[in-house]
């Protein structure tokens, strides 16, 4: 009796190595691109005159419950704030547009605390679409409207 619940143990290991081996080929089949797919660095240049038309004060949209807002300032310089949960984040910094991105550099005394951070911003028409540090995008910064006060 014993050996016959020996041998039958050891036919259904057996018989789950290989079924367990095409699910792993499967998994490992769907998780390439999940890899493969973060979007690239936007290149450093130096600022240009050209690039002040993406100078303004933006605020994101799209991403339930975070807070968040850049200011692109003229001269080359950012400012940006988020706020999700408990979290809040700061950073000033420089950006630079190349091609049909916008590039940001934290300044380095604001590097080390940063959890969550733009690294990049693709140019959607009016739109800065946001590639986070991590490259997933998600959300887009929309430049703000001024209010027409008739007061």
């Amino acid at each position: 009796m014993n050996r016959f619940l020996s041998a039958r143990i050891l036919r259904q290991k057996s018989s789950m190595k290989y079924m367990l081996a095409p699910l792993l080929l499967i998994a490992c089949c769907f998780s390439i691109p999940l890899h493969a797919e973060t979007p690239k660095p936007c290149p450093e240049t130096s600022f240009k005159q050209a690039d002040q038309v993406w100078a303004g004060h933006y605020y994101l949209e799209g991403v339930m419950e975070v807070g968040s807002e850049l200011l692109l300032e003229p001269n080359g310089k950012f400012k940006w704030y988020l706020a999700v949960g408990a979290l809040d984040q700061y950073a000033e910094g420089t950006w630079w547009q190349n091609g049909n991105c916008i590039g940001l550099k934290a300044a380095p005394k604001y590097r080390p605390h940063l959890q969550i951070f733009p690294t990049q911003l693709s140019i959607s028409e009016k739109n800065l679409e946001a590639v986070w540090m991590d490259g997933l995008q998600q959300g887009r910064y929309v430049l703000a409207q001024r209010e027409n006060s008739a007061e």
